[in-house]
């Protein structure tokens, strides 16, 4: 897995030994951690009011931390702590157009008390094909004679099969949407939309392939954040001040840790869009 170190005097390397997730930190400097906890981990970048000004922020957390157990040993004099991790789930996130946004995975956090903490994000695409679970596989809007009915289903590459048919006179169209959810943000995807009769759609989640280890102090730049993202392939405008912008919504990867909606919707003039909904999750 490749490494992209933020913190200085310090070397982490992420391993697969025994079928087990290990993550191992040299340092050149004895850590006084006080602890070191597991689990998955919300990277939130946002803007922040200060004053009169908007300022950019990083800010890590870990919503259910669990104690991991570090083997520490000594190597050539610098200290090395080896953390086995539990099982992982993939990363997933949504960055919007002035880079704010989430990104979940999973982390080793070590907190050190009378320092700076560590933190160490396992950013991994999926290794296996996703399958989604559909909570209502028909989906139904009427409005006088109007009538929009959504039959759902899985597709064999790990999305959903969508029919969409409408009759009567009432809807001049129905469309079928996804909403994605991650916190506070979310991002919209027309999946299609028919005016009359039926016709059959396909949606699949977006799938990357990318294996970084973030290493980083719960503090970052937003030009290192830039530099990040472009490496998880995103594209990336030159902003104000080493910052960046992007041209609409990315999402990093679809995931377990993504929160799904399919809407139907129909649109019968102003003010007048009836809706039906249903959600879904990803699973392996």
């Amino acid at each position: 897995m490749a490494v992209y170190n933020l913190v200085k005097d310090v070397e982490v390397e992420y391993i697969i030994a025994a079928g087990k997730p290990v993550v191992r930190l040299k340092s050149g400097g004895h850590l006084k951690h006080r602890a070191i906890y597991g689990g998955t981990a919300q990277l939130l970048f946002h803007w922040v009011q200060e004053g009169k000004t908007q300022v950019w922020k990083f800010e890590p957390s870990m919503p259910e931390p669990r104690l991991v157990q570090a083997e520490e040993t000594n190597e050539g004099g610098a200290q090395l702590l080896t953390m086995t991790l539990d099982e992982i789930l993939p990363a997933t996130g949504i960055i919007k157009d002035r880079m704010q946004g989430i990104i979940a995975a999973p982390a080793v956090h070590i907190n050190v008390p009378w320092g700076y903490d560590i933190w160490m994000f396992l950013i991994r695409s999926p290794w296996f094909q996703l399958r989604p679970r559909i909570d209502r596989t028909t989906l139904l809007v009427e409005h006088d004679s109007g009538r929009a009915v959504a039959s759902i289903s899985p597709s064999g590459t790990g999305g959903i099969s969508a029919e969409l048919s409408v009759s009567g006179t009432s809807f001049k169209k129905a469309s079928i949407t996804i909403r994605r959810t991650i916190g506070q943000f979310t991002s919209d995807e027309l999946i299609g939309e028919v005016q009359t009769g039926e016709q059959t759609y396909t949606w699949d989640p977006i799938m990357r392939s990318f294996d970084l280890c973030l290493v980083t102090h719960a503090t970052m730049t937003e030009s290192h954040f830039v530099d990040l993202m472009r490496g998880l392939g995103a594209s990336v405008s030159s902003g104000f001040l080493d910052g960046g912008t992007m041209q609409g919504d990315f999402v990093l990867c679809d995931g377990p840790s993504m929160e799904y909606n399919v809407t139907l919707t129909g649109d019968s003039g102003f003010l007048e869009h009836p809706h039906d909904e249903t959600g879904v999750t990803l699973t392996w």
